[in-house]
């Protein structure tokens, strides 16, 4: 019998060639987060970090809604939506303690 931890990680290396996609979507999010941090006004940054975010999972959806295959789209959104998560959080505490 296999452990399932062997089989999520089968999972998880089945979206190699997503994995593309997903950084480039969370170097569009670092990028266009900075640029809101270091440009945006003060009282603004978070309605823009949240638009970010939003614009970051509707891309995904895009992606897959014009493409042939449809194969691990809700994966490829919890890996985009996390890591866009983890990135404009940590811009957002650099924004609270900056």
């Amino acid at each position: 019998m296999i452990p399932s931890f062997y089989l999520e990680v089968d999972r998880v290396l089945g979206v190699t060639k997503q994995w593309g996609q997903i950084v480039a979507i969370w170097i569009g999010v670092l990028t266009s987060g900075i640029a809101t941090l270091v440009f945006a006004p003060e009282d603004a940054r978070y309605l823009l970090f949240s638009s970010i975010a939003a614009a970051a999972i509707a891309l995904v959806s895009i992606e897959h809604l014009l493409s042939s295959s449809a194969k691990d789209t809700v994966r490829q959104q919890v890996y985009v939506s996390a890591g866009a998560f983890a990135i404009l959080a940590t811009l957002t505490l650099i924004s609270l303690l900056g």
